[in-house]
């Protein structure tokens, strides 16, 4: 091997350890909420169940606001600088939801913070999908997912523990995590700035091209999903089934870890055996995973929810790895990968939304509402990613 491809090879691989390290750390602190999101908003300002769910949904404007300074900022500054400032400001925020003292100033905060995630998370994965070959792009993705789902694991198992004591203390232990972020990314910004430079668009022209419209689309209906799951899914089981915030931690967590052990291998089979199989079965999977959570309203819970949730984490975890495989250049700019969060964004305030409209307006007993609505929510979401392959595919074969 050359001293030129030795050396290509070596940052390549300290990009990739470097974009999953950012990745991970920084959806720590989101994730602690999952468990005490009762008692941060239900318990803390008396509002209701489903006025609960906005504050799992608000983060979507701060995304929107975020992308518009992407496209604002251009080159003009450079990922470590954005990272940086992105980290201190969602620091802030997370404290400043710690002592918050009223329902509105709370989501507030939230919006904005929702804007500072998008870019900690936007840059790690341009890191990520930069950082090789296009041979082994699926296998990258995979492996950044792995992090991330790891992260969320640790995340959620911590937020149920931290948050027996007290919920605000979740808050402080994120603003704390955030903070940290900032020396790692001073420290390691040369690594950050060195990924190869995207391509620009032609001027007065949109720089996603239109597979990637696509692939914002799988992003959308993947978090839609999976709001479902960590919002109204947290939310009914606490008041129709008395399931205790360690149970439930626990049983996330257990989602998230197969998330995190099944990810890295759904990547490299997108690259051997191609990216529209890989995303087939695991749409699948999932649909098939929140149809049997419906059992519940004859079985008792702990039989059903923890099988439903892991099986529904093996087929989640090929989700992303094939989604990018399928429908994004790996040299995709920051704009673009921030373009495909504010889609995955939007469709997770729309599962929230669309789940906190139901458990407010719906008239029934929790238990027939889970019974019902993620049974319905699975398999429209293997209807909606098979026209999707559908049109991905028509696309390929008219550019042939």
């Amino acid at each position: 091997m050359k001293v030129s491809d030795r050396t290509k090879q070596n940052q390549s691989k300290n990009q990739l350890v470097v974009g999953c390290l950012l990745l991970g750390l920084a959806a720590i602190p989101d994730a602690m909420i999952v468990p005490v999101l009762h008692d941060l908003t239900v318990d803390r300002f008396g509002v209701s169940e489903g006025a609960a769910h906005f504050l799992m949904a608000v983060n979507l404007f701060g995304a929107v606001l975020a992308i518009g300074l992407l496209s604002l900022f251009k080159r003009r500054f450079s990922s470590a600088t954005l990272f940086l400032f992105a980290a201190l400001a969602s620091s802030i925020l997370m404290s400043a939801m710690a002592i918050s003292t009223s329902w509105w100033s709370m989501l507030a905060f939230r919006c904005l913070e929702g804007g500072a995630d998008l870019i900690l998370l936007a840059i790690p994965f341009r890191l990520i999908a930069g950082a090789g070959t296009q041979e082994r792009y699926g296998g990258r993705m995979g492996g950044g997912f792995t992090a991330l789902m790891v992260a969320l694991a640790i995340g959620v198992g911590s937020g149920g523990a931290i948050g027996q004591e007290s919920p605000e203390a979740v808050l402080w232990v994120g603003a704390a995590i955030m903070l940290l972020l900032a020396p790692i990314v001073v420290i390691l910004r040369r690594t950050v700035d060195n990924a190869p430079a995207s391509p620009l668009p032609k001027p007065h022209s949109c720089p996603l091209i239109p597979k990637e419209w696509l692939g914002a689309g799988f992003l959308a209906i993947d978090r839609g999903l999976a709001a479902l799951v960590s919002t109204s899914l947290p939310l009914l089981l606490a008041s129709g089934f008395n399931i205790g915030k360690m149970t439930l931690g626990i049983a996330l967590a257990g989602m998230f870890l197969s998330l995190a052990i099944f990810a890295a291998p759904a990547g490299i089979l997108a690259d051997r055996y191609g990216g529209f199989k890989i995303r087939f079965i695991a749409a699948l999977l999932c649909g098939g995973s929140l149809i049997g959570l419906g059992l519940m309203a004859w079985l008792p819970a702990v039989v059903i929810l923890p099988p439903c949730l892991l099986l529904y984490g093996v087929g989640a975890a090929g989700l992303m790895p094939s989604a990018f495989s399928v429908a994004v250049r790996p040299d995709a700019s920051n704009l673009v990968f921030g373009s495909l969060q504010t889609a995955g964004q939007a469709g997770y305030a729309f599962g929230v939304l669309s789940g906190a409209w139901i458990v407010g307006v719906v008239s029934l007993p929790a238990e027939m509402l889970l019974s019902t609505m993620f049974p319905i929510a699975g398999v429209l979401f293997i209807v909606v990613n098979l026209g999707l392959l559908v049109l991905i595919q028509n696309m390929s074969k008219s550019l042939r």
